[in-house]
């Protein structure tokens, strides 16, 4: 495993692009996800009008509440990590790199895996970097400070790691399947509107399995929780339904991607 990672950590060291893009994401997200709060204060400084509703008692970064609207926030910069896949992964075919490893001695599974364990690092490295932020944000702004509070509902963390690391491996598939990097982010970029007009289309029979298809599924994990604040209903937990169908879609976009090299010519 170690010795994967470091093949692979290897052909990126010295990639500027790639490491332009993991500081891009994690200061832009760390920044963005940190000052909610600050911005609605200079909004209210600025005159702002929430239709007499003091919008500074609503509580986005108190515990427990926190844990959902900051993994469910966080999610929207996951293209950013899907750009970095893609072009780790479609850059080993331009410059022929998999074939080079495979002629070294490596089989097509190792290949798999060490695509697979570079995923699950970025996924880790996020998920982590979104708990401290809610640590360090949740301990200045919530009133609650006690443990039992602070880490209720922090199941949203392994909830938005799946939902990263999920969606990585869908975009890997992509990478594995088109070699090219611009038409994999054109193909990343167009899936989401393709799937939600193929769900929006689907006969009232064929509802039920619109929770089943692959971007509906990654999106149950985390639902979105700004509903609350207006007193509507929301789900506020990870359902196991929703964490099994997405490990049944990773172990399907793993699969496909290990037949897809597993065919494919690499000279």
């Amino acid at each position: 495993m170690i010795r994967l990672l470091k093949i692979d950590f290897l052909k990126l060291i010295s990639y500027r692009t790639f490491w332009v893009l993991i500081i891009l994401y994690f200061v832009t997200m760390g920044l963005i996800t940190s000052s909610g709060m600050e911005f609605l204060k200079w909004l209210v400084s600025k005159g702002a009008d929430f239709d007499q509703v003091d919008i500074l008692r609503v509580p986005l970064y108190h515990f427990p509440d926190i844990w959902q609207n900051l993994t469910y926030v966080s999610i929207f910069f996951k293209p950013v990590l899907a750009i970095v896949v893609i072009i780790a992964i479609t850059n080993e075919f331009g410059y022929k790199t998999i074939r080079q490893n495979i002629i070294d001695g490596m089989d097509r599974k190792e290949i798999i895996a060490s695509k697979v364990l570079f995923i699950f690092i970025l996924a880790l490295a996020s998920s982590i970097f979104v708990f401290l932020i809610g640590l360090i944000t949740g301990s200045i702004y919530s009133p609650e400070s006690e443990m039992r509070f602070m880490f209720r509902s922090v199941e949203f963390i392994p909830g938005y790691f799946l939902d990263i690391f999920s969606y990585l491996l869908m975009v890997m598939l992509f990478s594995m399947v088109i070699k090219r990097a611009g038409l994999s982010i054109g193909i990343t970029i167009l899936y989401l509107p393709i799937e939600y007009a193929i769900a929006g289309n689907l006969p009232d029979s064929l509802e039920p399995i619109i929770d089943y298809l692959p971007l509906h599924a990654i999106n149950n994990l985390v639902r979105v929780p700004f509903q609350r604040y207006v007193f509507m209903e929301i789900q506020d937990y990870v359902s196991m339904h929703d964490v099994i169908v997405v490990l049944v879609w990773s172990c399907i976009f793993i699969y496909l991607s290990y037949l897809t090299i597993k065919k494919k010519d690499l000279n």
